[in-house]
């Protein structure tokens, strides 16, 4: 199941991916480079990796799709966070061109055969061939690509087997790897975490022990649970190790199917665990994955050889950064300050409207204890984009910094009146000012805070109304209400 779960995954983020790539990704790029000069520089080398180049447009494409990635996780990023997102998704292009050079060094292949047998196990995932075809069209994939990248993981897989070749795994790694339970449990929470608290939810679980048994312990996950599995009798579905809080774990994972458990404390309170299902590392499909499990376990083990590996091949490739302002970000994380500044400046040249730069260059003349130019670089950079808040902000950090109050709070207070809608950079500004003890600076920001939490309410008061309206059944204009 665990393993199914992963492949299943698998084939989503392959899809998913493919998509942005293939769509949104290439909309947005083909805008940027539509005329011949921008598909010139679509064209230029970012780095170049023992000679092979890594083009602005393959930056740009997996930039975004980075971009996106993490926007939805954590919300909306600040201009001045694009580089350090850019930077990074440039290293991990460098490590992905150096892998495929090992490979291609090594001459490691994947065959066939072994194409076939994998697509045709992520085939098996879905409901029906049909159901894989239409996700693929979907995706704007086809099935060619998919088993491109079949092959591409294979080899690599098979390259972090020869990397790995010493690390050795253990048949009881393999099969507690691939071993799951089904566990459902009653959870009795303490009321108070004190000694007392504790003792009490202990008699409580002991009490509930003595009753319950294999055919009525969905019913008494039903009347006792404190947890939300409670709707479910008591059932969390299937677990394997490493997914639980140890305690839990090494209770169910010991249980037999119908098997019962002694009171288990664990931080969350006292569980009664059952196991309702097992899988047990034997039979047909286990020898089917077996040699994949293995290659997971090993991977887990030789986690800190493989990034010790991929940091030697690293220092042995000839890098080097062709755009001065991935070189400058490179030679500022390196120390290179003023290697870093000429590059910033280059870049500077040949894009003189972009904000991002000038602030980023008052970044390395902080580094530098430069604060006056590193102010001048921020003012230069408010100059291009004034409705940025996070220049502002970091603007006012720069100030405070040199000492200079009195303009440190009026680039905060700038900032909050451009960010009403971003609770977050509110509190941190009202914070700043607040600690300089400037009360009345402060109060503003705090009546911006208030109002924001006052169109939070509207908003979902109004959302409630909605749902409400939505829900309620629908009544004719000549139709008494049911009470009347």
């Amino acid at each position: 199941m665990f393993h199914k779960l992963r492949g299943r995954m698998k084939v989503v983020v392959i899809v998913v991916v493919a998509c942005m790539a293939g769509g949104l990704l290439w909309a947005a790029g083909e805008a940027l480079f539509r005329s011949n000069s921008g598909q010139q520089v679509a064209l230029t080398p970012v780095a170049t990796v023992n000679g092979e180049n890594i083009t602005q447009y393959e930056l740009y494409n997996h930039f975004l799709h980075n971009l996106q990635t993490i926007q939805q996780q954590q919300g909306v990023l600040p201009g001045s966070s694009y580089e350090t997102v850019q930077y990074q998704t440039l290293q991990t292009l460098i490590e992905s061109v150096l892998i495929q050079q090992e490979i291609a060094k090594r001459k490691i292949t994947a065959s066939d055969e072994e194409i076939a047998a994998e697509l045709q196990t992520l085939i098996d995932l879905f409901p029906s061939v049909e159901d894989y075809e239409t996700q693929l069209e979907l995706a704007g994939l086809s099935e060619e690509v998919l088993k491109r990248q079949i092959a591409q993981e294979i080899q690599f897989r098979k390259l972090k087997r020869e990397v790995l070749s010493d690390v050795p795994v253990e048949e009881w790694e393999i099969k507690e790897a691939y071993e799951e339970v089904r566990p459902s449990h009653i959870l009795v929470s303490p009321l108070e975490l004190t000694e007392e608290g504790w003792a009490e939810a202990e008699a409580r679980a002991w009490e509930i022990y003595a009753e319950v048994n294999a055919e009525n312990f969905a019913d008494l996950a039903v009347k006792y649970s404190e947890d939300s599995s409670r709707d479910a009798g008591g059932d969390i579905g299937f677990i394997s190790r490493g997914i639980t809080v140890p305690e839990f774990e090494e209770a169910a994972f010991a249980l037999g199917i119908n098997e019962i458990s002694e009171p288990v404390r664990s931080q969350y309170g006292y569980h009664i665990i059952m196991v309702t299902e097992r899988k047990d590392a034997e039979g047909k499909e286990f020898e089917r994955v077996r040699a994949l499990i293995e290659d997971e376990v090993r991977d887990e083990k030789g986690r800190a050889d493989l990034i010790a590996w991929i940091e030697g091949v690293r220092e042995e490739a000839d890098i080097v950064y062709t755009d001065y302002q991935m070189n400058a970000r490179a030679q500022l994380l390196q120390g290179n300050y003023d290697e870093a500044i000429r590059n910033y400046k280059l870049a500077i040249e040949q894009q003189p409207t972009n904000p991002y730069l000038y602030s980023s260059l008052g970044d390395v003349y902080q580094e530098m204890d430069n604060l006056d130019e590193a102010i001048a670089q921020y003012l230069l950079a408010i100059e291009q984009f004034e409705e940025d808040y996070s220049l502002h902000m970091l603007l006012g950090n720069l100030y405070l910094e040199a000492e200079r109050e009195d303009e440190a709070v009026e680039a905060y207070l700038r900032a909050s009146e451009l960010a009403p809608d971003d609770i977050f950079a509110q509190l941190t500004l009202y914070n700043n000012v607040n600690r300089l003890e400037r009360y009345e600076e402060a109060r503003i920001i705090e009546e911006r805070i208030a109002a924001f939490q006052e169109r939070q309410a509207a908003m979902l008061e109004a959302q409630q109304e909605a749902t409400a309206a939505e829900e309620s059944p629908e009544q004719g204009p000549d139709e008494p209400a049911a009470d009347e």
